[in-house]
């Protein structure tokens, strides 16, 4: 399976090559386009946001009493398609991803965007898509309907 880097590893490295950006090239900054105050307001936004996102999300699996461990996702005991599952199928890794967005906001650098596309790809090809294989072999045709329902991330 190519589950290679759990998710918070992947938001970890994410965080550290986006700080290694603005520590070296610090002059692709748009400190001058948005005023401190909308930063901070979009900042504090996006990570409330994500937060909710991700509690919802847990509370949704510990409620359905399932695993949230996305490095097994073959002890999966049902599929999770209600509250917020029924808008976007990962929803754990959509906070993640607002978490480094909110964290390229903070940062003021553009550049960090680009880490933030490379996380959205990444968690994308090498994590969600074995993941959804593995439900496909799981819950078969009942995966697949909920997955035709549901969008991936929103």
């Amino acid at each position: 399976m190519e589950l290679k880097i759990i998710p918070v590893l992947q938001v970890a490295i994410a965080v550290i090559l986006m700080t290694i950006i603005q520590y070296y090239l610090p002059t692709v900054n748009v400190a001058t386009v948005i005023s401190p105050l909308v930063r901070v307001s979009l900042v504090t936004l996006l990570v409330t946001i994500a937060v909710i996102i991700a509690f919802i999300a847990i509370y949704s699996f510990r409620q359905h009493q399932t695993t949230v461990n996305p490095s097994k996702p073959e002890t999966s005991s049902q599929i999770v398609d209600s509250g917020i599952y029924q808008y976007s199928r990962n929803p754990m890794y959509l906070a993640m991803l607002l978490t480094l967005i909110a964290y390229a906001c903070y940062l003021e650098n553009a550049l960090n965007l680009f880490i933030c596309g490379l996380f959205f790809w990444y968690i994308t090809k090498y994590q969600i898509v074995p993941e959804e294989r593995m439900l496909i072999k799981l819950f078969g045709q009942d995966y697949v309907d909920y997955k035709n329902k549901v969008r991936r991330w929103l």
